[in-house]
């Protein structure tokens, strides 16, 4: 399992909590204890750190299990709550719990919430419940000080979560958006391919250093478009010079569709992703639908060498959805190891691919599309290797 160093670190961070409320005799506290470590690894989990992607083989890995972090918080924090009867009174400890927890329960409406609301209230809305942390930190440490303060495990591994939960909810609220953003620099070009898909390209101040199939999290500085900063797959170029692919799917990308301006100022932090074609091995297949074919594009745009024989399947609705397909016509009739295959106005399945134990596989398109796939070729074969992501912040 490729997220094996993550998962561990998760359940070893979980164990050792266990283990010091346990070994200090306060197995009352234990939920709650438990709790205060999940939510500092909730914090930490949304900082995007390489180490952690490397960990969980993936950014949208990292985001999986930061909600699986944030939900099992707050199991643990009703659970308290209700035990507790609801502490409310003149005790500022017991307040502190308590806001700190209706707090978190109103995190949950706003995630429920978060495919209707626009990123920008979603996002300003969420950091709330770094303000919840820090009063369920006061809570605990004013409650059971003589014990949190003490020179102990239970003080040790509390302390050092509760440290790690500050700093990192500090980093990603006021932190982030000016460190991580190294490459600065304009845009130079705008085209739209077709009525739906935008390509546009940058000129940086320093060079990004990325691999092929690779996204990255870019902030446009124009007036009337969201300044917060959404992920984008690398179509292309080298150097100073980067190629976005973008797909009108929602109202940020639409606006960005139909306002998008030469010279606007933008920012990007680093490269993520782990759709790595480099090393897929001597026998690959590729297989795109819709604007799922920008890491293929990164690829053939620069003209990288083949690692053996490739056959690539674009799976479009329409022609005018097939963008750049003269490009990898092209590079197929130059290329004997490219084998270029237009699927269009019809569903892709695995009886169209050329699959045998040696290949590996490498999706990206509509998650339905590649959930589909890829069972459909694990039942054909077995042994084949599949590589696909996919990324939502919400």
């Amino acid at each position: 399992m490729k997220s094996l160093k993550g998962i561990l670190f998760l359940i070893g961070s979980i164990l050792i909590t266990l283990i010091a409320w346990y070994q200090a005799g306060m197995t009352r506290f234990i939920g709650p204890g438990v709790a205060l470590t999940t939510l500092a690894l909730t914090f930490l989990l949304a900082t995007r750190a390489r180490f952690l992607e490397n960990w969980f083989n993936g950014i949208e890995n990292m985001y999986l299990a930061h909600k699986i972090m944030a939900v099992l918080s707050l199991i643990l924090l009703f659970f308290h709550n209700f035990s507790m009867a609801s502490l409310w009174g003149n005790h500022l400890a017991a307040q502190f719990g308590n806001i700190a927890i209706y707090l978190f329960f109103s995190i949950v409406l706003v995630a429920l919430l978060g495919k209707v609301l626009a990123y920008e209230s979603w996002r300003l809305i969420h950091r709330f419940i770094f303000l919840a942390y820090v009063l369920g930190l006061l809570h605990a440490y004013m409650i059971l000080g003589s014990q949190l303060f003490s020179f102990n495990l239970l003080a040790t591994v509390t302390g050092f979560f509760s440290v790690i939960g500050l700093a990192s909810g500090i980093y990603i609220i006021f932190l982030y958006q000016t460190i991580a953003f190294k490459h600065w620099g304009r845009i130079t070009q705008v085209s739209r391919l077709n009525e739906n898909i935008l390509e546009v390209k940058l000129e940086l101040s320093q060079a990004l250093d990325y691999k092929y199939g690779q996204f990255a999290f870019l902030k446009i500085f124009q007036d009337g478009i969201e300044k917060a900063p959404h992920p984008f797959s690398i179509s292309g170029g080298q150097g100073k010079e980067i190629f976005f692919t973008i797909k009108v799917a929602g109202d940020h990308t639409k606006n960005l569709y139909d306002h998008l301006e030469v010279g606007s100022k933008v920012a990007i932090d680093r490269a993520y992703g782990h759709l790595l074609l480099q090393e897929g091995g001597p026998e690959q297949i590729w297989i795109a639908g819709g604007v799922g074919v920008t890491p293929f594009l990164s690829y053939i745009r620069q003209g990288a060498a083949l690692p053996g024989q490739v056959h690539f399947y674009y799976a479009v609705t329409n022609p005018s959805d097939a963008v750049h397909q003269e490009t990898f016509q092209t590079y197929a009739d130059q290329d004997d190891n490219f084998h270029f295959h237009l699927i269009q106005g019809r569903r892709l399945t695995a009886d169209d691919l050329l699959l045998t134990d040696q290949t590996h596989v490498f999706l990206c398109g509509p998650q339905k599309m590649m959930d589909s796939l890829a069972d459909q070729i694990k039942d054909k074969e077995p042994k084949a290797s599949i590589t696909y992501e996919s990324f939502s912040f919400k």
